[in-house]
């Protein structure tokens, strides 16, 4: 899904800006963690567990996007 899209859309419904502000959160936050040279294995089960919770906020919000456009999925 594309930013801008997601932008435009959060600027009209906030449950979309938020979770887009929230997704952007934990991409900032798995950033973080890559810049170390060396992952711990604890880091690395946060990275993996932040990418899953990436994932379904991700798939929350183009479900969102398409019940807005009228468009039905599943």
């Amino acid at each position: 899904m594309n930013k801008e899209v997601v932008k435009r859309f959060g600027e009209k419904y906030p449950d979309v800006k938020e979770l887009f502000e929230k997704h952007q959160s934990l991409e900032n936050e798995v950033a973080q963690i890559f810049q170390k040279n060396y992952l711990t294995p604890e880091e690395e089960i946060k990275v993996k567990h932040l990418k899953r919770e990436k994932l379904y906020i991700k798939e929350q919000i183009y479900r969102l996007i398409k019940q807005y456009e009228g468009i039905e999925i599943d």
